[in-house]
């Protein structure tokens, strides 16, 4: 009998621009290198939603294709990935932790509401905006996260467990967008997003998304848009 995780694996992605979702596991999957193909949809044209039906139940990105398994939605691929390819390495190793980090996740998930509406992750395309006292609220809720995780869990490392988990990946999103929307953060908060930045597999995801916008911006030019 075959081995199961050897089979190939595929990743679903939208547009490197914008699709906050996308990063989260490709993030993952760059950092602990695990081989994979990556399928890239642009979900502003016009037959996008054709292109997903080949691949999506949900219509929506990002979906994991492991032989004849579907996984979609973020969080569940990523957990899927620490279960079957890194004997959930993932996630920190010690209980009070994983607690810790699972809720965190969690709450970045399936939170942040305000937040996502009025700063989306839109890169290299940002302006200020003052935000709301909604999103006032939830900026200090994230500044709380980062600093009190880094703080208690972290070991005196740079991550918010101690080594790089799914927790990190979920936060890049947001550190992209609290970064180009200019939020006043905590100094230990403001370290943390930085660090995160500099990190060459998101600086890679950044390069990308650059040219993207690059593409968009000739095509608009010299009116090849698809």
């Amino acid at each position: 009998m075959s081995d199961s995780t050897s089979t190939a694996l595929q990743l679903i992605t939208g547009n490197r621009t914008c699709s906050a979702d996308s990063l989260v596991p490709w993030l993952l999957l760059e950092a602990f290198e695990l081989p994979y193909e990556e399928i890239r949809i642009d979900l502003f044209r016009s037959d996008a939603v054709e292109r997903l039906a080949l691949f999506s139940p949900s219509l929506k990105v990002p979906v994991l294709i492991h032989g004849d398994i579907k996984v979609w939605d973020p969080l569940p691929i990523c957990e899927y990935l620490s279960e079957t390819f890194l004997e959930n390495r993932a996630w920190p190793t010690n209980l009070k932790k994983k607690a810790a980090a699972r809720s965190v996740c969690g709450e970045l998930h399936g939170d942040f509401i305000q937040f996502k509406q009025e700063w989306p992750m839109n890169c290299h395309l940002y302006q200020a905006r003052k935000p709301s006292a909604a999103l006032e609220k939830e900026i200090a809720r994230l500044d709380a996260i980062m600093s009190c995780c880094r703080n208690k869990y972290g070991d005196g490392g740079d991550f918010l467990f101690g080594h790089f988990s799914i927790a990190d990946a979920f936060m890049a999103p947001f550190a992209i967008a609290l970064d180009g929307y200019g939020a006043e953060l905590t100094a230990r908060a403001r370290d943390y997003v930085d660090f995160l930045l500099e990190q060459p597999h998101l600086q890679w995801w950044l390069e990308g998304a650059q040219r993207e916008l690059d593409d968009i911006r000739f095509a608009s030019r010299t009116g090849t848009a698809g």
